[in-house]
């Protein structure tokens, strides 16, 4: 006789691949959406930062520069500084199909020792902007001398998450549905030995940047707020 388990595993085989047309996901949530153009739709001045036109920018490592054109159909890298001399390197990375690339090997945290970083354990944090309360995931690079406090948040089919599970689930759920989401990395990060400075100055730096998007560009950077 055969095994009762395997015959119950190969019926729920073919009923998931009889499935599979029914539910591939075919409807690309981005060609419903305002075409968006990163280099255009940021402006070079967001509130009291300015683009920092001394400093050249910096790419990251060709083999993580070649992994994140894969993901990513557009990216912007520029250092901002403010009266005070204080530097935030914006990288804003977008892809037009988000149904099953992103994942932690492409974050921070997973980016960052792939160049010989070490990083710390995120912890997750919100916060509060005009219009509600941003998940964000803060962490921190070192290398050597360098030390680079990070936060960074995430976008899949215009909400906003900073943990990983809660991407994966979104995912799948678009997928059920027949969605293709859009989404999006932006990570904001400064050279800093004081980790409460950066993040306070993050956190300054991200309030400028909300209010100074239009309404359209706003709520595709940062998605739906709680």
């Amino acid at each position: 006789m055969p095994d009762r388990r395997a015959i119950l595993a190969g019926s729920a085989m073919v009923l998931a691949a009889a499935l599979v047309p029914l539910i591939e996901p075919r409807r690309l949530l981005a060609r419903e959406l305002p075409p968006l153009r990163l280099e255009r739709d940021v402006p070079q001045q967001l509130g009291s930062w300015r683009i920092d036109e001394s400093i050249a920018q910096v790419l990251p490592a060709p083999d993580v520069q070649a992994q994140l054109e894969l993901i990513y159909s557009q990216q912007l890298s520029r250092t901002y500084i403010d009266e005070s001399g204080y530097r935030i390197m914006l990288l804003i990375a977008y892809g037009e199909n988000q149904i099953d690339k992103l994942t932690v090997a492409h974050l921070p945290e997973g980016c960052y020792p792939a160049q010989g970083f070490r990083v710390t354990a995120p912890t997750y944090e919100r916060i509060s902007i005009d219009r509600g309360a941003l998940n964000v995931a803060r962490l921190i690079a070192s290398k050597g001398a360098r030390n680079e406090p990070i936060t960074y948040w995430t976008t899949v089919g215009g909400r906003t998450f900073s943990s990983d599970g809660e991407r994966r689930m979104a995912r799948v759920t678009d997928s059920m549905m027949g969605v293709i989401p859009d989404g999006m990395l932006v990570r904001i990060s400064s050279i800093d030995p004081d980790p409460r400075r950066a993040f306070a100055s993050q956190e300054r730096f991200v309030r400028d940047f909300n209010t100074s998007l239009t309404v359209s560009v706003r709520e595709r950077i940062f998605g739906r707020l709680a």
